[in-house]
């Protein structure tokens, strides 16, 4: 199959060329590559198209892809919706990545990538794909800090373009191999959901009908309900109840076994990684005694100034941030040592079993900076996981 497939490849790419030559024909959307559904709180979604997803034959993004998408998850999460549109007929992994390397893909609540149709149209190799995708998908991550992000599968040709039938069937096995492939890199990625995807032809069969896009949005709106109902939770909106964050200190806190211990020095680790401060420290408090757990990226002359900046923050209720200590009138009146150099700190509370507060995951950098929703969300899922160690 493999030798099939590549003798014919330049046939398929050929063939490829024409019908997007012939696609330049159709109309396409125009203005701002924006729509929005009507709601209170709406979700902020970044689309990332290829091929049809594009809108061809649509004057408006509001009658393509995106704006069907957006009316359909409104009407299923009771919100708003901000879709964002980057379009490409073209558009590759590869060519992916390189449009998302220059966006803040943090202010988003959730990514949808149609991709993979022109590797799939083209034959392209499966080796490239998966290690492009690996690229893209790494990419994500490392700067989307826990978007729910959704691979939406290659349908069949069938439902995107006219090959004739001989080269139909060898299109379609690639489409198969290819969302095998897509489905293994996604697997081990949380934050990564894949869509199969193979939506029926429309009355008629035109592919570029607004009628289409909607039956497809049909499809794809259901699957991005729930995680977005989960990103919609907000650390702003969501706090730890009161009579937890302000409970006095639990008396009993047992040493953490060996396991524990290792697991919540990952959780330093990864903290500090997926953030790129200074440093990550783990407070834990007894009483009126405050001490740091486990710390990263610091000197230990580092860990007073940390207990210090938990104690004048413990008291407020969920996420406490300091975006910069030298004008913050908590701190301002309390400068850092040359040693230190604690400009921002960050802090989201855990508690004991019994439900009392027990100690914050903090974070803390050199020089000041603020924290977006999206990565507010992040340091309250890492807290979590420290608490589910106690």
């Amino acid at each position: 199959m493999p030798i099939v497939t590549a003798l014919v490849r330049p046939i398929a790419r050929v063939w490829l060329a024409s019908v997007s030559r012939a696609s330049l024909d159709l109309s396409r959307p125009t203005g701002t590559p924006q729509v929005h559904a009507d709601g209170v709180d709406a979700d902020r979604i970044l689309l990332v198209a290829d091929g049809p997803s594009v809108g061809h034959g649509q004057l408006s993004h509001e009658l393509g892809l995106a704006g069907h998408l957006a009316r359909r998850l409104s009407a299923l999460t009771g919100r708003g919706a901000d879709i964002d549109i980057v379009a490409e007929g073209n558009l590759t992994a590869a060519g992916c990545l390189s449009t998302l390397a220059g966006m803040d893909l943090s202010r988003y609540d959730a990514l949808v990538l149609t991709i993979g149709a022109n590797e799939a149209l083209g034959l392209s190799s499966l080796g490239m794909w998966r290690r492009q995708l690996v690229d893209l998908l790494d990419h994500v991550e490392n700067t989307a800090y826990g978007v729910p992000t959704f691979v939406i599968g290659v349908p069949s040709s069938t439902s995107r373009i006219h090959f004739p039938r001989m080269l139909a069937r060898i299109v379609d096995r690639q489409v198969v191999l290819l969302n095998d492939a897509t489905a293994a890199v996604c697997v081990g990625r949380p934050t990564v959901t894949l869509l199969p995807f193979d939506p029926p032809l429309s009355a008629g069969g035109n592919r570029n009908s607004s009628k289409s896009f909607d039956g497809w949005a049909s499809l794809i709106a259901p699957a991005m309900w729930e995680k977005l109902d989960i990103a919609s939770e907000r650390p702003h909106e969501v706090r730890a109840p009161a009579e937890v964050a302000l409970q006095p200190a639990f008396d009993d806190l047992t040493a953490l076994g060996p396991e524990s211990e290792a697991r919540i020095n990952v959780v330093t680790a990864l903290a500090r990684n997926l953030f790129g401060t200074t440093g990550v420290a783990i407070v834990f408090r007894q009483g009126d005694d405050v001490w740091v757990k486990s710390s990263l990226g610091m000197e230990g002359s580092a860990d007073a100034r940390i207990a210090e900046l938990y104690r004048l923050t413990s008291g407020e209720v969920g996420l406490a941030v300091i975006e910069d200590t030298s004008t913050d009138p908590r701190t301002a009146h309390r400068p850092s040592s040359g040693q230190e150099q604690i400009r921002f700190f960050a802090a989201f509370p855990f508690a004991s079993p019994d439900g009392r507060s027990a100690g914050a995951l903090c974070i803390v950098d050199s020089g000041p900076r603020t924290m977006s929703r999206r990565e507010e969300g992040l340091l309250q899922a890492l807290a979590g996981r420290v608490q589910e160690e106690l």
